[in-house]
């Protein structure tokens, strides 16, 4: 009986501690959601255009985001590369500026259907590549710090 006792001590002491352990684990994956959106947040489709030689636009953007919190204001960056005959596809530049959207948590969406204005362009070049940069994490209280 005793020695059932000490067992059954053992198991609960186990168990607390593996119970500690996971929580503290889920804490720090919750503060790399807020201070890293970026590994968060994917871009899987995108497109791009200079209507007018000037301006470019974003629009009809897929966004997944893998976190168990929400985002708004994503930060991308656009690359640009050559359009040009004798230089086609080197890099040329970029464009960093912000989506206007909140992103949900675990969800996938496309959103700026309409368009949104990223920054400057030409016609000359074409967007290649979108990274996220960052976000604005949001939690039940409002903005996180």
């Amino acid at each position: 009986m005793k020695q059932m006792k000490l067992i059954l001590l053992k198991a609960l002491i186990l168990l607390s501690l593996f119970y500690s352990i996971g929580k503290a684990n889920d804490a720090v994956i919750k503060q790399s959601m807020i201070q890293h959106p970026e590994k968060f947040i994917n871009i899987t489709d995108w497109s791009f255009f200079v209507p007018f030689g000037k301006v470019a636009i974003i629009h009809h953007v897929t966004i997944e985001n893998n976190s168990d919190i929400a985002y708004k204001d994503i930060k991308v960056r656009v690359s640009y590369y050559s359009g040009s005959y004798s230089n086609y596809g080197t890099k040329i530049g970029g464009e960093t500026g912000i989506l206007p959207i909140t992103l949900p948590p675990h969800s996938k969406k496309t959103y700026l259907e309409g368009g949104s204005v990223l920054g400057s362009g030409s016609s000359l070049m074409y967007a290649g590549n979108i990274e996220v940069l960052g976000a604005i994490p949001l939690t039940e209280g409002g903005v996180s710090n």
